[in-house]
């Protein structure tokens, strides 16, 4: 307890340190900006219509059918029913709330929040939201590549809470967006709390050239007792058809309480167009995964914890996509092949075919 209080103590400066040089970063930016013309913001409050207060909906339904391979057993989901409601009330001030009415069985809030943008490239956010780590983690549903998503996003990364976030985005020479979020620790339902433990976030993403993009990820987050630091760093690059990705997260337990885990994936993706009035492209896809002992900081009914087994696993899917814009649908079939150490039974092969519908 006495080393998280301190590693907290040296977090603090540095997330300020962190929000307060995006902060400059953007209003130099700006002043530089105003010396030459008229502040953008202020001439767009001017432009701002009736029809730009109309709140925009949107709405996805995936549905699937799986079949386990190993035990020869199947079941119908809906693995996502989100609607959401999004729009500005200013030009400087916006607002989304999306919600999740089937997942894992419940209702479940997904984004809720309120953001200030004072100057382009520059926001502020204060709500419910995903902590910002992870390429795939900050996906929607209607994005995926795959019908589940990794290890690496789902043992690690599923981070949300009630928080603040800063970001700055800047498209010139060469195009980054940073991001520092502090968030609550105990969930959306005990947000009303007082609490002296934080979780903290720190998320950079630059593309170096066109079509290719670098991020770098530090979480440090505390669900109980237990503080992890979480290091990541990904790519991706696009070429003709071809998405190329992969992701690499080294999580390092306080007190050294577990050996570090490791987890990654990799996979390509490719888009055929067949450009059909009926169809629009079919798509091949191919990822391999992987994850060390790993535990997600919780305690079980017996106050301990828990340390999920290595895992790694080889997904092969093909997405028949009928139309992309301005909304989506399609089929997805997938295949997973899980691979266990020696005494671990392995009963998570699956095939999963799923209906894909956005709005």
């Amino acid at each position: 307890m006495f080393m998280d209080r301190n590693y907290q103590n040296l977090l603090k400066p540095f997330f300020l340190l962190l929000m307060l040089a995006v902060c400059a970063m953007a209003t130099s930016k700006a002043q530089d900006a105003l010396s030459t013309t008229r502040d953008t913001t202020i001439t767009n409050k001017y432009k701002f219509t009736k029809k730009d207060y109309i709140p925009k909906f949107t709405a996805t339904i995936l549905g699937r059918y799986e079949y386990n391979t190993n035990l020869n057993a199947h079941h119908f989901e809906l693995r996502h029913t989100r609607i959401g409601v999004s729009g500005s009330v200013h030009p400087m001030f916006s607002y989304m709330a999306l919600v999740d009415l089937t997942y894992g069985g419940k209702f479940s809030p997904v984004a809720i929040f309120a953001q200030f943008k004072p100057v382009k490239g520059l926001s502020f956010l204060i709500g419910y939201d995903k902590m910002p780590f992870s390429s795939e983690n900050l996906l929607s549903p209607y994005q995926y590549y795959f019908s589940d998503k990794s290890f690496l996003t789902q043992k690690i990364t599923a981070w949300s809470d009630v928080g603040g976030v800063v970001a700055y985005k800047w498209d010139k020479v060469v195009p980054f967006e940073i991001k520092a979020g502090v968030f609550n620790s105990r969930g959306f339902s005990k947000q009303m709390q007082f609490q002296t433990v934080l979780n903290y976030v720190a998320r950079g993403r630059f593309e170096f050239f066109k079509d290719f993009n670098l991020t770098l990820n530090y979480a440090a987050v505390r669900p109980e007792e237990l503080r992890m630091h979480n290091f990541g760093a990904g790519m991706a690059y696009d070429i003709a058809g071809l998405h190329l990705e992969t992701e690499y997260i080294y999580k390092w337990y306080a007190q050294k309480t577990f050996h570090p885990t490791h987890a990654f994936y990799g996979f390509a993706y490719y888009q055929f167009n067949v450009g059909k009035s009926w169809l629009q492209h079919v798509d091949l896809a191919a990822r391999y995964d992987a994850i060390t002992p790993n535990c997600n900081g919780k305690l079980d009914d017996h106050q301990q914890y828990v340390m999920e087994p290595f895992r790694q696993r080889i997904t092969a899917g093909l997405t028949l996509m009928f139309v992309e814009k301005p909304v989506r649908a399609g089929i997805r079939l997938n295949y997973e092949k899980n691979f266990f150490r020696r005494g671990v039974e392995n009963g998570e092969d699956r095939i999963i075919l799923e209906l894909i519908t956005h709005y």
